[in-house]
């Protein structure tokens, strides 16, 4: 989509799309604007590139410059011939007294006039206010005397803008309530508020936001004790004196496979309603499992699962993924460094009584997808006895193999996931790599021409009627 004000002006052999012209916009011959809001009376000479950009009111972008994403020329400003402006600068006239109001020197007139009256209400002086828009007036270089315009090309910086340009790369303020004479602490605010000022940009990659919460949420865990480790549980190392069962083994798998799998986080990243602060759905799921004495019916840790579950609002895939990731603890437990076809055995062993739990909540493919993913996860952490099992190849072909054939996995589901793995997998990666492992794929390959080999035998039956019937009325 495309909107244009009135009386814009667009040259030839331009490329436009999902932008903003406000009215009275000129666009020279040969440009290219994506994404773009500009605002009125903006010129852009011919040739020039921008890609995601806010151009202010009476803004000059000069011939073949780029700007390029979350840039931000603000009005009266002018971005010089050729030049390239790098993600996310600012550039504004705005004196640096100013740099107070994030908005200061992007507002039209009409809104900064505004603003400046709204903020002298309370002021009986009326030259006060008069005052505060001749100081939003300076800024407006082109309009007023020589001596502005002359201030303004003084705090210009040609080394952005160009020679030709006019107007300051603008840098955020540090946050009014820091107070350090710390140089270290003072530099960490700045880049903070450069960060954020960034964050609210056209263009900003907000996963990367959402990725330094999960560390921020989830890695004051990584030291803590979860009261269970698989070394200690095979009488490698002794009781810690905490109560607890250490720290390390295939426990680390788990957690970072729990913090991957996102567990307080819906499919937007945000915070599942109902679901307590801090509490790590997946693991508390894993050590309900792993405290279920299998002399008891699996019924009664079904009803405790979905207890839990109902408590923190949680899903039967979460439930799949704790249990699997407990299924793994138990063969480990059994032999810390298990072979490909020890693991294999092992896992039937276990499985032979935790399948029929899996019949109760694995509802479906999402639910037989999470069983999978948790088993790639776990072995693709890269510490621990678990990733070091399960990423031996061909250990994770077998336990695919050992889950399908006992139907705890469906075919579906997993070829379902190598049908995702396939379009978004690095291949360099620890994923890529144990998807990409050979006997993995010849296993996958094995799937997809049984499921051919099915498709046909369905069609043939189905041509077969056809023909029968055809016979008979003849």
């Amino acid at each position: 989509p495309l909107l244009l004000g009135p009386r814009c002006t667009v040259g030839g052999g331009c490329h436009l799309r999902r932008s903003v012209l406000g009215p009275g916009c000129t666009v020279g011959d040969g440009c290219r604007l994506v994404d773009c809001h500009l605002w009125g009376d903006v010129t852009v000479g011919d040739g020039a590139v921008l890609d995601g950009a806010v151009v202010c009111e009476g803004a000059v972008i000069g011939r073949n410059a780029v700007l390029r994403r979350g840039c931000v020329v603000g009005r009266d400003c002018k971005v010089g011939e050729g030049v390239v402006l790098d993600e996310f600068t600012r550039i504004t006239l705005a004196p640096e007294a100013d740099d107070g109001d994030d908005y200061s020197g992007f507002l039209s007139e009409s809104e900064s006039s505004s603003s400046d009256s709204d903020g002298s209400e309370d002021s009986d002086d009326e030259g006060d206010a008069e005052a505060g828009k001749g100081a939003v007036q300076v800024v407006n270089a082109q309009d007023v005397g020589d001596g502005a315009a002359s201030a303004a090309r003084a705090m210009t910086d040609t080394d952005v803008v160009g020679p030709d340009g006019l107007g300051r790369v603008w840098t955020p303020p540090v946050p009014d309530d820091y107070d350090s004479d710390d140089p270290d602490e003072a530099e960490e605010a700045r880049a903070a508020s450069l960060e954020l000022a960034r964050a609210r940009s056209i263009g900003y990659d907000t996963s990367l936001l959402y990725r330094r919460w999960e560390e921020e949420q989830f890695g004051a865990d990584d030291d803590a004790d979860d009261g269970f480790s698989l070394d200690d549980a095979s009488g490698g190392h002794a009781d810690d004196g905490d109560g607890g069962w250490g720290k390390d083994g295939t426990s680390a798998d788990h957690d970072h496979q729990a913090r991957d799998a996102s567990a307080n986080l819906d499919g937007d990243g945000m915070i599942i309603a109902g679901r307590q602060r801090g509490v790590d759905v997946v693991r508390e799921l894993r050590d309900i499992c792993l405290e279920h004495e299998t002399s008891q019916p699996v019924e009664l840790l079904r009803i405790e699962l979905n207890s839990f579950k109902f408590s923190q609002n949680a899903t039967y895939a979460d439930c799949c993924r704790g249990a699997i990731l407990s299924v793994v603890d138990r063969v480990l437990a059994d032999d810390p460094s298990p072979g490909p076809a020890t693991l294999a055995r092992l896992l039937r062993g276990h499985m032979e009584y935790w399948k029929a739990l899996f019949g109760l909540i694995c509802m479906g493919p999402e639910e037989e997808g999470a069983v999978i993913r948790a088993l790639e996860s776990a072995g693709t952490s890269g510490t621990g006895a678990a990733s070091a099992a399960l990423s031996a190849e061909p250990a994770f072909r077998f336990a695919l193999q050992t889950l399908n054939d006992m139907d705890v996995v469906g075919d579906a589901a997993i070829l379902s996931w190598a049908e995702e793995r396939r379009g978004e997998t690095d291949d360099d990666g620890p994923v890529g790599r144990l998807f990409r492992q050979k006997h993995t794929q010849d296993f996958l390959e094995w799937l997809e021409e049984d499921s051919d080999d099915d498709d046909d035998d369905d069609s043939s039956s189905g041509d077969g009627s056809d023909g029968s019937s055809d016979s008979d009325s003849d």
